[in-house]
């Protein structure tokens, strides 16, 4: 269980209280085309004001745990016949595939004695409670049979509880004529959802707790992101969450504790509104958060992590600017692998090179 907790906002204010290392170039003016820029594989992404109150981070569109189900081979054997596929919708007791095991078949002719054996005592227990009414037999005699009956039925539990802990079941009226082998079974849906993987190894052996089928009810959609302390300043439950590349929103259900801007720290959203989002992608989206830092420098903001690089020894950036770009030197306050939180003299719907960088440094250092 998540302890959640608001990360004090004095951290931020101790990040900044470091010196910042001083500009050691000045901004270096490129005039490229628009062509010229596609030509050289540069692309641009928004750099996002951490004064807005918006915050850049990478999700995992995840399902909860408690609506997922996981099926393995349920004995060492072979899948004989694939019901579904990837994809496909499913209900509580579809059958998923057949599977053939001799140990299978040992353990449904131990069911079928148990079944027997529990339908014997039952009835021998009807006929002694007769005969100790009718003053035949003895307390002692009855008791015994009781023992007997309330043992045979506990083991036909047992055996029942076997094979359904392996979802397989024999007796399905539907699908008499695959269960002419005792050795045969139907792996069944435990719960209702759709198919996320499934591996058609059909004809191949496969040991016991092999993976054969994922289901998951993707009607609830979660967000999961991990990101460092600093990031998750201010952030608090209720912020939204916008996924705009999947048309999808999201709202914060809660923050890990962080005791500090390294540390991590792990945030978790429920999807409201799912759009085009698919279990199991990584998305990049903005959190705006209701409580924004109490920040008097406007020059911090946050950038993908790839937009940086180094120029003269310092840290860097490459800004669209109406006649090409400009290589921009920054102080970098904190990074990960997704995203950078750094100072620059930037202006309200900036945006950074994060693809072609190499080709840029090159143009840059023939300008030298």
């Amino acid at each position: 269980m998540f302890r959640f907790h608001i990360v004090g906002l004095s951290l931020f204010s101790l990040i900044l209280s470091g010196s910042l290392q001083a500009q050691e170039f000045a901004p270096k003016s490129l005039k490229l085309s628009a062509n010229q820029q596609a030509a050289m594989g540069v692309n641009f992404a928004q750099a996002i004001s951490v004064d807005s109150g918006s915050v850049l981070i990478s999700a995992s569109v995840t399902v909860p745990p408690e609506k997922q189900a996981i099926l393995s081979a349920p004995y060492p054997g072979q899948l004989s016949q694939m019901v579904v596929g990837v994809g496909d919708a499913v209900k509580v007791g579809s059958p998923l595939a057949y599977f053939t095991s001799p140990q299978m078949g040992d353990s449904r002719q131990k069911l079928l004695e148990a079944t027997s054996d529990a339908r014997l005592a039952k009835e021998a227990l009807v006929r002694d409670n007769e005969l100790f009414k009718e003053g035949i037999i003895p307390q002692s005699r009855l008791n015994i049979t009781k023992a007997k009956a309330e043992n045979a039925n506990a083991m036909l539990m047992a055996r029942q509880s076997e094979l359904k802990a392996a979802g397989i079941n024999f007796d399905d009226p539907k699908n008499k004529e695959v269960f002419n082998s005792y050795a045969t079974g139907a792996l069944k849906s435990p719960i209702q959802g759709t198919v996320v993987e499934a591996h058609n190894l059909i004809g191949q052996r496969v040991d016991t707790g092999t993976l054969l089928f994922r289901i998951a009810d993707i009607s609830t959609l979660n967000l999961e992101i991990n990101t460092s302390g600093f990031k998750a300043l201010g952030i608090q439950s209720g912020d939204e969450i916008v996924i705009a590349s999947r048309n999808a929103k999201a709202k914060v259900t809660g923050v890990s504790q962080a005791v500090s801007a390294s540390q991590s720290a792990r945030i978790r959203a429920v999807v409201e509104e799912r759009g085009t989002l698919q279990m199991g992608e990584v998305v990049t989206a903005t959190i705006q958060a209701r409580l924004k830092p109490k920040v008097q420098d406007k020059t911090l903001w946050q950038v993908p992590s790839r937009a940086l690089t180094s120029w003269k020894g310092q840290s860097a950036i490459f800004i669209l600017s109406g006649t090409g770009v400009v290589l921009q030197p920054v102080s970098v306050i904190s990074s990960d692998d997704d995203l950078a939180s750094i100072q620059a003299p930037l202006s309200s719907g900036a945006k950074v090179a994060v693809t072609g960088i190499a080709s840029l440094k090159a143009l840059a250092q023939k300008d030298e």
